[in-house]
């Protein structure tokens, strides 16, 4: 099965140890992904927090690898998804990155 990749940014305008927010697909199909550059590279979690769906915005990554959200400071994995604090218990979708001549490509598809 042939996976679809979307641009969202040069790889330039995310600086290591930051992330951004972006809306990806058509109305009947949009994703909001917020996409991290780590130490390892890039990683797509969905920017919806588990808890009470607030979205993630947050150019801010905690412990090298965290997202928290502003309503009631969750904290996600941002390679895995996983919930790491109360009040979230279910890990957030996380969805393959790739690096193609310096732009950043997010697939819609949500990573096993």
């Amino acid at each position: 099965m042939k996976t679809d990749y979307f641009p969202v940014a040069n790889s330039e305008d995310i600086p290591v140890g930051s992330c951004k927010s972006f809306d990806l697909g058509g109305d009947s199909s949009r994703l909001r992904v917020i996409v991290a550059h780590l130490a390892d590279g890039f990683h797509a979690v969905e920017n919806r927090c588990s808890h009470l769906d607030s979205l993630l915005d947050t150019s801010r990554i905690y412990k090298g690898r965290q997202i928290a959200c502003p309503t009631h400071c969750a904290r996600f994995d941002l390679k895995t998804g996983a919930a790491k604090s109360a009040p979230a218990f279910r890990s957030l979708a996380v969805f393959p990155v790739r690096v193609r001549d310096g732009r950043i490509e997010v697939a819609l598809t949500k990573r096993a």
